[in-house]
């Protein structure tokens, strides 16, 4: 899989922008804005246009006394990418690592760099796009959207940032999905959504471990980093996406790897 297409959180085209529309009121195309213009807008959104007819919004900081502009990206795309960019380098330094590691010839040099590479990449792979399906799943509730959850004896009403807050994350990717998409990924069983459930065990392990538990846990997630299968799952989140949102994750056209 190619590198996804990166996107913002505000991003149009310049033939596409109604000026008519409340929420374009203040917005102003420009290029080659000047540090006048962008101290102008510290407090608000400035918008400017790319040289292939992007329109974009970002804020604006100072940093070491000059003005930038600083567009929005989409934190669940970003996530993904990072996530993404280490299936490449988790299969390479594997092969380093088992090589360094057999015991059945001699060996050159330690492994203890090896050792930290591989586990730093795998780790923060499921770390990455773990996190990526959690922003994902915030960013489809509608900020109105009430969820109920209908027990015997009594009904607990969660508001979005309740939702966010405390539900489980099986609970929320299943139930409250459904509920604001009609949709239901997890309906049936399939390699794909049993690749996400795996997905989430193996975070678990990573998140939840403690200086005193037994070291035979740290095996278990050794076991688990060396056969988990990092692309298929890297894909099965891309399709997850893609069944709520179309052609949420999609190849950059760039022709470029990374």
């Amino acid at each position: 899989m190619k590198h996804i297409k990166r996107r913002f959180f505000l991003q149009t085209t310049s033939d596409q922008v109604n000026f008519d529309n409340p929420n374009f009121e203040n917005l102003n195309i420009e290029k080659g804005i000047t540090q006048e213009q962008l101290s102008e807008r510290k407090d608000s959104i400035a918008y400017v246009e790319t040289t292939d007819g992007i329109v974009i919004g970002g804020f604006v900081h100072k940093v070491d006394g000059k003005n930038y502009m600083f567009p929005v990206p989409d934190p669940t795309l970003i996530y993904f990418n990072n996530a993404q960019l280490n299936v490449k380098a988790i299969s390479e330094q594997k092969k380093i690592l088992l090589k360094k590691l057999d015991v059945t010839v001699a060996l050159n040099s330690p492994a203890i760099h090896d050792i930290y590479n591989y586990y730093g990449l795998t780790s923060g792979f499921i770390i990455f796009l773990f996190t990526a399906i959690e922003s994902f799943i915030n960013q489809m509730i509608p900020d109105d959207f009430i969820y109920e959850d209908k027990q015997n004896r009594k009904t607990e009403i969660y508001n979005k940032a309740q939702i966010q807050e405390f539900l489980d994350f099986k609970t929320k990717i299943t139930k409250v999905l459904k509920e604001t998409t009609g949709k239901n990924f997890f309906i049936n069983q399939t390699p794909t959504n049993q690749s996400i459930w795996k997905l989430k065990e193996f975070r678990d392990d990573i998140i939840h471990t403690k200086q005193d538990e037994n070291p035979l846990k740290y095996n278990n997630i050794i076991k688990n980093s060396l056969s988990f299968n990092y692309g298929k799952t890297l894909l099965a989140v891309a399709k997850f996406m893609n069944y709520y949102k179309k052609d949420y994750i999609i190849e950059c056209d760039c022709g470029k790897d990374f």
